[in-house]
């Protein structure tokens, strides 16, 4: 783990305590841009649920792709930052979303947001399946270290003549 995963990981630390402490206005504010409606709240749901895994796709590509510079770049890297304050949050509502327990702002979501947290969850469960893909991926395309075994076995036996 680098220094630079640390800002990541601030990020959706700060993200989930977020969400925890302000459960109740984050889902009155989604009802008010889904409009109180069932298809419109689905929507506001699964496009906050998707910006992680758009992050997360995002990174991948210029990772696979050998274009880390780019990573360099303060615009990128306050999206970077964004998505993991957004993936942070999305974590902080899965307690009270239909795959967790928490019942008292599911209830309040249910009355003012209808689907909000069902959309969520059907997005979560999308963006698994393409988490699954990246990590296939990027386990294709890692480099070869088949020698690698075969040095350090090398490297002990050299060791063990010299004692």
């Amino acid at each position: 783990m680098s220094r630079h995963h640390y800002g990541a990981l601030a990020a959706v630390i700060a993200g989930f305590v977020l969400c925890r402490v302000l459960g109740f206005p984050l889902v009155d504010a989604a009802a008010a841009v889904g409009g109180h409606s069932r298809p419109g709240d689905v929507l506001v749901g699964a496009v906050v649920a998707a910006v992680p895994f758009a992050v997360l796709v995002f990174y991948s590509v210029v990772r696979l792709t050998h274009r880390s510079p780019l990573l360099h770049l303060t615009a990128v890297r306050g999206l970077l930052a964004a998505g993991w304050l957004v993936a942070g949050a999305v974590m902080g509502l899965l307690p009270y979303s239909r795959m967790g327990t928490e019942l008292s702002l599911r209830t309040h979501e249910a009355r003012t947001a209808p689907g909000f947290l069902h959309g969520m969850d059907m997005t979560i469960l999308a963006g698994l399946i393409v988490t699954v893909v990246l990590l296939l991926l990027a386990l294709r395309n890692r480099p070869d270290h088949s020698t690698g075994p075969v040095q350090w076995l090398e490297h002990q036996i050299d060791d063990e003549v010299e004692t």
